[in-house]
């Protein structure tokens, strides 16, 4: 059985950018991804600005070694 608490310890959270106008409401705020992942960001654009309206988990590419 594994420790749920082990997994949990490679995960971070990754705060969404804010929005360019500050009237404008982000549907996602920030989201929990695990240490080899990236979060790209899905952007709503309206007449007032542009704000986070979702996202997307992605394989974090290997660095390259100098």
């Amino acid at each position: 059985m594994s420790d749920p608490l082990a997994s949990h310890a490679t995960r971070r959270i990754v705060l969404a950018p804010p929005p360019s106008n500050p009237r404008l409401q982000a549907s996602v705020l920030s989201v929990e991804c695990a240490a080899d992942e990236e979060v790209e960001w899905q952007w709503t654009e309206t007449a007032e600005g542009r704000f986070v309206s979702g996202y997307r988990l992605v394989p974090r590419l290997p660095q390259p070694r100098p």
